[in-house]
This record gives C-alpha cells, structure tokens and sequence, in this order.
C-alpha cells in the first residue's frame, strides 16, 4: 500500500510532524496540532499488532515547543508571512483592540511598560503608529479646525506594522518635513516601534535648528505689559499669580499651592512642589524671588497661608478673554492660558541671558535639550554680540 506524507500509516515523528501540523494549520494552538496528529498520523499496537491512531495530550505538544525555541520562532515568522501574503489588510486591523493585539505591537508595549512609560505615552504611541502605517500625515490645527482630512501618502497603501520597515518610516519623515507637519513626537514613535522590533532607528531623527516649537509664543514687552495693566485693573490675584509664573517659571499647580510657609525670608527664596507631568510625582523646586515680586508677595507672606486666593477655572477664564484682545495673533496657539507665562520665563530669561541655556534650564526646571527643542537654539550673531562681553575676560 503506497503512503503519502500525510498517511495514516506513517509513523509519528514530533520534529517533522509538529512543524508539518502547523504550517498546514497556521496555528500554534496545541489542542488543534493534537487534532491534526490524531487523524494524520498512526502506529502499531503491540499486543494486537494493529495500526491505531497517535494520541498526544496538547501539554505535550505545548511542552515540544518550549523546548525547540529556534524551530518555533522560525515557524512563527513563516506562519506570519504566510498570512500577510494570503490576507489583504483590511482597516480593521486598526481599531484599537485588533491593532494593540498584533504581536509586535503587543511587544512594544511589553518594552515601554519595562521602561516605565506612562499610559498616556503608550496611548500616543500607538495612535502615531497606526497612523504611520494607514500613510496618514500629520494634520495642523489649523486643518483641523477646518475639518480636513489627512492627507494620505501617494501609492503608501495599509501597511501592516509586521512589515514596516527604517526605509518606509525614513519615507514617512521625509513626507512630513515635505508638507511641514508632525515632528519629533512623530519620530519617537517610529524610533520606539523599531527599536522594539530590534531594526535599526539611528537613522531617523530631526534636527533641531533655528525655532523651535514654541518659540512664537513670544509676547514682546509692550504687549506682556499690556497683558498685567489689564489682569491688575480686573482681578489683583489673577495678576499676582500670573507675575509669579512669568518671574519663577512655575506652572499652575506650584503656583496656586504657593504657600509663605516655605518663604525663606532672608535669601528672597520659595519652595514649590510641582508635578513635572500630569500623572507624576511632585517635585521640591526652589525659586528665586526677584525684588519686584518681592513687593507684590511681601504682604500676602505676611499674612500667612496660601499666597494665592484664586480658582484654576476663572484664572483661565481671564486670561483666554485677555489674550483674544491684547495678543489674537497669538491666542489660538495658546492650548493652556496659565502655562503661557512659564513660556515667557523662558523666552525673557533666554534674551536677558544671551541665550544661557544652562542656567534657564536650571532655574525653569528643564534640560538644555529640552529648551533648545522649544525656542531653538542661540545664532550665530547673538554668539558673537555675547562673545564681546567675555572675551576680553578670559
């Protein structure tokens, strides 16, 4: 009798059969590979001399797998192209649910959750990945607000994440710089999916020169002016508390939770706790207390308690309708109202300093990199026009 492979009457071999079981099945489902060897596969019962079929429990089978790594990763990848050449990709794949369960990305995540990266981090990441892998581009707020939608990447198509690869992600940076939108966030996602993946990144970055993101939102001085006569004539604490930021650097939580207690009166110097994002761990900072805010805190120390007696919601309030009509050409861009003063702390310190970024960073709260990245880093004529006043020094 001629026996094909897949005869009953041929014998059971785990390192030939198993591998044979799944690339048939495309599965690794020992319950499913214990189905196929027991109707495939049978061998002689020695005390009837019959033929009967293989029996093998799945943990068996399970347990053969564990053991072979080299043979299960090498059927994993060839199960995995296998599918993506048979299956067209459907944008269904890219619901949230399906989209965080594909392999790799499940792999991505595994990584950012070892590295301690936040949910909302996560969350992002997946979102700009999805969207590299659609060939969706960035979109302005400005494209947004008119309801536009993405523009999509010429002949890109859906790309599974399984198959994307340093050249389609260099690609996709390259449509983004073409057209002026996304940016760094962009490109960490694609570093981090690479990176997880084990392919080369280095190659994708950005590099920073000239202004940076945030270096528009710059209120010159008539206007910053303009801005406290107005806050002083309609609320004194929203004032206050705004000079505080825009002299410390502070953001709204330090700045409303400012307490005289933890005043040092004779060094001019306050404590601060603050979270450097939403969801960490507050910070102790301590600030230098400029002379001119000295005169506006000095009676509000006095007194004891919390310097500040306003609520975060009329703060902003406030501020959005002082914005619309001292500084329009600015006022859309601005996302957080009380956060705009810890922009001007560093836009005024930055030019009083000659561009110091060192010693901004250190009183702000930042690192070099990060304000280089916001508000660009020094040029050249501001180099030399500073190199005249330590040169002859040295």
């Amino acid at each position: 009798m001629q026996v094909s492979v897949y005869g009953k009457n041929f014998g059971y071999v785990p390192r030939r059969d198993i591998p044979i079981a799944v690339r048939e099945l495309k599965t690794f489902s020992p319950s499913r590979i214990r189905d196929w060897i027991r109707e495939h596969k049978t061998k002689k019962d020695r005390l009837t001399g019959k033929r009967v079929q293989v029996l093998r429990s799945p943990d068996s089978i399970g347990k053969w797998l564990k053991r072979h790594p080299r043979i299960f990763e090498e059927l994993k990848n060839e199960v995995t192209e296998t599918e993506l050449e048979q299956e067209a990709i459907s944008e269904t794949l890219f619901y949230n649910g399906t989209f965080r369960k594909i392999p790799c990305v499940e792999q991505m995540i595994i990584d950012m959750r070892g590295r301690k990266a936040k949910e909302q981090s996560m969350k992002n990441v997946l979102s700009y990945l999805k969207r590299v892998c659609m060939g969706q581009l960035p979109q302005t707020k400005q494209q947004i607000k008119n309801g536009e939608e993405p523009k999509i990447i010429e002949d890109w198509g859906l790309k599974h994440p399984k198959r994307l690869t340093l050249d389609d992600c260099l690609k996709f940076n390259s449509e983004m710089i073409k057209n002026k939108v996304g940016g760094r966030d962009w490109r960490l996602a694609m570093r981090c999916f690479l990176k997880s993946r084990g392919l080369p990144y280095d190659k994708l970055s950005g590099e920073y020169t000239g202004a940076g993101k945030y270096a528009h939102l710059y209120a010159p001085p008539e206007k910053k002016d303009a801005i406290f006569a107005w806050l002083k004539r309609m609320n004194k604490e929203a004032h206050d508390s705004c000079f505080f930021a825009f002299k410390t650097g502070c953001r709204i939580g330090a700045t409303l939770n400012a307490e005289s207690k933890y005043v040092d009166r004779e060094a001019h110097t306050i404590y601060v706790f603050e979270k450097a994002c939403k969801h960490g761990a507050k910070r102790k900072l301590k600030k230098k207390i400029s002379s001119d805010l000295w005169q506006i805190l000095e009676p509000r120390i006095q007194n004891g308690g919390k310097l500040f007696n306003i609520e975060e919601s009329e703060l902003n309030g406030l501020l959005n309708a002082c914005y619309k009509q001292i500084i329009p050409e600015l006022a859309e861009d601005i996302v957080m109202p009380f956060h705009f003063w810890r922009h001007q702390f560093a836009q005024y310190g930055l030019r009083a300093t000659g561009w110091n970024t060192s010693l901004i960073a250190k009183l702000g709260g930042w690192t070099v990199g990060t304000l280089e990245r916001y508000y660009g880093k020094m040029d050249e004529q501001s180099a030399f026009k500073e190199a005249e006043n330590f040169l002859p020094f040295i």
